[in-house]
């Protein structure tokens, strides 16, 4: 049985098909077209709806609220089609994945609002969950680590590594880092804005 997984956390995205052993199909999107428009596309070339999936996987971020939201919805469509459990991923996860030699790795993601999230690694385990850092201190705080990398332009940190949806499949299935509650949420560290009146 195949999985699939979807990340939409930066302005690459991408999706994966295959499991512990094997990636079967990978494709990238990036450019001009939002990931909305992209992703329908590039389910359909991997041969959705007749493909029978055993799960779905979703990076969950941090990232691009509105990307995380489009794969989100995806997976929930496909997964109320075929019966199958959908479970998240922090999308820092797949970036340790590609740098796990990495003595202390730090992740970086433009949070808004002045700030930025990290997620901090050592030797490709987790080190520290995701957290907020105000912008004013981002040089100093990625200074920190062996290695500081973001996807997307972020003040002091220059090299650009993108989360991939590739990188979920070869993760074990007791994975501590598996988001299973529900409903999914983007990761956001915040309360919000705004509160409905009692």
């Amino acid at each position: 049985m195949l999985d699939l997984a979807l990340e939409t956390s930066s302005t690459v995205g991408s999706i994966a098909l295959g499991n512990e052993e094997v990636v079967v199909q990978s494709i990238e999107f990036k450019g001009p077209r939002r990931h909305s428009a992209a992703l329908f596309p590039a389910l359909s070339r991997l041969g959705l709806p007749r493909l029978k999936l055993r799960r779905i996987i979703v990076g969950l971020g941090p990232g691009s609220f509105s990307g995380i939201r489009v794969a989100l919805a995806a997976a929930q469509g496909i997964a109320l089609v075929q019966g199958v459990p959908v479970v998240g991923i922090c999308s820092a996860y797949s970036v340790a994945k590609q740098k796990e030699n990495v003595t202390r790795l730090g992740v970086f993601a433009d949070a808004k609002r002045r700030e930025a999230f990290c997620t901090a690694f050592s030797l490709g385990k987790l080190e520290k969950e995701t957290y907020l850092i105000p912008f004013d201190e981002l040089e100093e705080h990625a200074g920190k680590f062996t290695l500081a990398v973001s996807a997307e332009p972020l003040a002091g940190i220059p090299e650009r590594v993108y989360p991939r949806a590739q990188d979920f499949l070869s993760l074990p299935a007791d994975f501590p880092g598996w988001v299973t509650q529900q409903p999914l949420e983007p990761i956001y560290l915040r309360t919000p804005v705004a509160v409905a009146a009692k």
